[in-house]
Order: C-alpha cells, then structure tokens, then sequence
C-alpha cells in the first residue's frame, strides 16, 4: 500500500488467520515479519472440525477438475466446478452440529470473484 508521496507501508500484523495458515506467506514474502494477532478463541475453534483433513490445521486443498467460463463479455473468469465444490464446503460448515459457525462468518478467498457469488446466494449472505 503506498500513501500520495510514494511512501509504502508495509502491514504486518494479521488479525484475520490462524498462524498455520501465515507461516508461508510469513516467509515468502514479508522476511518473517508477519505477525499473528487473531484472537486465539476465533482461529482455533475449528481445528478439531470433522471435514478438516488434517485436525489442528484449519486449510483444505481439495483439486477438482473443472474449465474456466466467464460470461458475455465479462473480464472476470470463474470455474463453475469449483464454485460448486466451495458452496459444498460452505454448506456443510454452516450445517455442522460440531462447529457454531453461521453463514454470515464463512469467508470465501478465490482468484475469481465470481465464484464467491454462488455461495453468496445460497447462504443468503
């Protein structure tokens, strides 16, 4: 982020993640100086959820093959196959008796807008 006068600030403190999830961004790209400041009782309450591949870390890598659509003239390109795998998760995170999770909480991070608007809709976000 850069001010008017070229001066750039670089954000070190992340309020957002939990700390598994920083470690490599920590280290690629801010020499290691990212620092965890989530609220502890927020970014571990899901660890133990029972879709987590690996309980204590709160990151799925779920490969689904799929084609890259947009539509009309839109410069924006999604992947519908995704998008419904994504709802998928969304879906059964909201659902799950082990987690107190409300679809208002569940954030979506993707490379394409428009994959985030399927979920949206369907959780009446």
């Amino acid at each position: 982020m850069s001010d008017v006068s070229g001066q750039v600030t670089k954000l070190v403190k992340n309020y957002r993640s939990h700390k598994a999830l920083l470690t490599l961004p920590s280290r690629l790209f801010y020499h290691r100086e990212l620092e965890v400041c989530a609220d502890p009782t927020v970014v571990n309450s899901l660890l133990g959820w029972e879709k987590l591949p690996k309980k204590g870390f709160p990151l799925i890598f779920h490969g689904v093959r799929g084609s890259e659509a947009r539509e009309g003239r839109s410069p924006s390109w999604f992947n519908p196959t995704e998008a419904v795998q994504v709802l998928r998760y969304c879906c059964l995170l909201a659902r799950s008796t082990s987690s107190q999770v409300s679809a208002s909480d569940i954030g979506v991070i993707t490379p394409y807008r428009k994959q985030v608007r399927p979920a949206q809709a369907r959780l009446a976000l």
